[in-house]
């Protein structure tokens, strides 16, 4: 063999040996990094499932806020879209979903009753999220999203002082002395005339900072109101958003994993149709009403969507985390609500708005910091049985039923 061809398998040879090398550290990298996902996933996710679903239920949680402010600001309407002819669409969507589901699908025996020695509970559950939803929907009336948003998040602590009443679980002074510093909050946002005086009867459209009434696509959308009866009427439905959500998570802790996570969403829009049925009919001037366009009904079918995941996320991740520490995650949604009034509204809110969300924020991060920890094997007993459900006491056959 000449020197040349010997040069040339010696040269085939060294670059086939870099790329077993390089295909060796590529496949090493890779193996690595799939490891580290494995171990988060099992360390982090699977130990913190309730947490875990919380958390992604209100990123949905915001979306839905979202569209369903962007129908209720929608020009196109001769009248602005009103929140009862939103929840009856979106509900009457939900429920249909939850019935095929429960009843063609999983063929539920429970369904649609719910089980025996826990219908009341499901009531309960259905009243408290209808109070919950309707509240929201109607806060965004004279209030923005972010302002909305933070209001509610009141509902772990008065989740957590309902939850020391009827389900016996801890209420600490941290979450004593941040509920109080949390409504100085609600107090700045809303503004009453008796505290500040006549802040200005001027509304607030897209695309403006407080106090300026032009909009930026020039449509003279409501974003919110500075008419201080209005904000404190706006304020007043989003804190009863937060009583109905107490409402709705002590009962979910309490039926826990004797019902289907969908069967109490069902029982929460069956209730809420028929309210929205009778509100709509009894409210003088309102009338039932269809999108008149795509844009509105991509926008009132991914509001039923994202509510429809967001509702099934929250009751599996109540079902398997103690109340308080399960609905903690509602925090982040100040991050999407900050996001779309800024990106999607152009809005930046007033300066005594800004404050009321910031202390808000910081009297529900202090009751996490200085949560209190229990101090006897007796206590951590309690915790063990009555706060939380651990994942690895439940087994799903195959029929996907939960033990």
């Amino acid at each position: 063999m000449s020197s040349h061809a010997l040069s040339e398998s010696d040269e085939e040879t060294g670059s086939f040996g870099k790329w077993s090398s390089s295909g060796h550290a590529n496949g090493s990298l890779f193996n690595k990094c799939k490891e580290s996902l494995i171990h988060f996933y099992k360390e982090y996710i699977i130990r913190n499932m309730g947490i875990t679903l919380t958390l992604i239920s209100q990123f949905f949680n915001s979306l839905m806020i979202l569209f369903c402010k962007l129908l209720l600001m929608d020009p196109d309407f001769d009248e602005p879209m009103h929140p009862f002819q939103i929840l009856f669409v979106r509900m009457t969507m939900t429920y249909i979903g939850c019935a095929l589901y429960l009843g063609l699908y999983k063929r539920d025996p429970d369904f649609p009753l719910g089980p025996k020695g826990f219908r009341k509970l499901m009531m309960g559950r259905g009243v408290g999220g209808c109070i919950s939803v309707a509240g929201q929907y109607f806060a965004l009336l004279y209030l923005t999203i972010s302002d909305t948003i933070v209001i509610t998040f009141l509902s772990p602590i008065i989740t957590s002082l309902m939850a020391y009443f009827f389900l016996r679980e801890r209420f600490t002074r941290a979450e004593a002395v941040g509920g109080m510093l949390a409504f100085v909050g609600v107090i700045f946002i809303s503004r009453p005339s008796f505290l500040f005086g006549d802040v200005g009867t001027d509304s607030i459209t897209a695309g403006t900072e407080a106090g300026v009434t032009s909009s930026a696509e020039g449509d003279g959308r409501l974003l919110e109101t500075n008419n201080p009866t209005l904000r404190l009427l706006g304020s007043f439905l989003a804190l009863s958003a937060t009583f109905g959500t107490g409402i709705a998570m002590c009962c979910i802790r309490k039926i826990a994993f004797h019902a289907h996570a969908l069967l109490t969403v069902s029982f929460f829009a069956l209730i809420t149709v028929i309210v929205s049925f009778f509100g709509i009919i009894l409210t003088p001037g309102l009338t039932f009403e269809i999108p008149r366009n795509t844009r509105q009904w991509v926008l009132l079918i991914a509001l039923g969507v994202a509510g429809f995941i967001m509702q099934f996320l929250l009751t599996a991740g109540m079902q398997r985390e103690k109340a308080a520490r399960a609905i903690a995650m509602s925090y982040s949604q100040l991050i999407y609500a900050s996001f779309f009034d800024l990106v999607i509204f152009n809005h930046w809110p007033s300066k005594l708005s800004f404050l009321g969300e910031m202390i808000i924020t910081v009297a529900v991060v202090g009751i996490i910091y200085f949560k209190e920890e229990p101090t006897s094997s007796h206590d951590l007993e309690d915790l063990e049985d009555h706060d939380s459900i651990s994942l690895s006491s439940l087994s799903i056959d195959d029929d996907d039923s939960i033990h």
